[in-house]
């Protein structure tokens, strides 16, 4: 069975996202004038290149998140289709749900956020429905904003964390939502 990995139907919502982490792949993988954020074309790849990190799907398509192979350790760089993640430039009050998987992807592969179970994009996007069902957000799935609008991740995490402590039933998942707060908010 093989799995056709296309983004070019969402092109042009990709191409408004300017400002952030993701970049179209060009030529060749990172092969940008070297400035701060960037990984330089010279660099040679520590990690291990092609490694599944994360699977979704985005409307009818579905996306693996592997390492770029200009990726390092310094400077990790996710690869989603077509399309290459600076890790260090995610900032998840500021993400676009692209951006978001990948980052969540690879703070799952580095242990960086302890989790068990289904991945932390999932419970993310789990979470953030509630939100989403609070009226605080809206369009969480819509194509056209998943590769160009930016939301604050966190903020939609507080406000289902906020509708989750309210419930006896619920009281496990806030505190959970909790933990991947806090861990997020370290960095940034």
């Amino acid at each position: 069975m093989s799995l056709l990995i296309s983004s070019s139907l969402y092109d042009p919502y990709i191409q408004n996202n300017n400002d952030g982490a993701l970049k179209k792949e060009t030529v060749k993988c990172c092969n940008r004038a070297t400035s701060i954020g960037d990984v330089d074309e010279h660099s040679q790849s520590s990690l291990n290149t092609g490694e599944k990190l994360g699977v979704t799907s985005f409307g009818d398509k579905m996306y693996v998140a592997t390492y770029a192979d200009c990726s390092t350790e310094e400077e990790p760089v996710v690869k989603v289709g077509q399309y290459e993640v600076r890790i260090n430039d995610v900032n998840p009050n500021n993400a676009t749900k692209l951006e978001l998987f990948a980052l969540m992807s690879y703070l799952d592969k580095n242990g960086a956020l302890n989790n068990r179970g289904i991945s932390s994009y999932s419970k993310i996007k789990a979470f953030s429905y509630q939100a989403e069902a609070n009226g605080y957000c809206s369009g969480l799935d819509d194509i056209e904003k998943i590769f160009s609008q930016k939301r604050d991740w966190i903020s939609i995490l507080n406000n289902a964390k906020e509708t989750f402590l309210g419930n006896s039933e619920t009281y496990h998942q806030a505190l959970e939502i909790d933990k991947m707060i806090f861990s997020l908010s370290c960095k940034w």
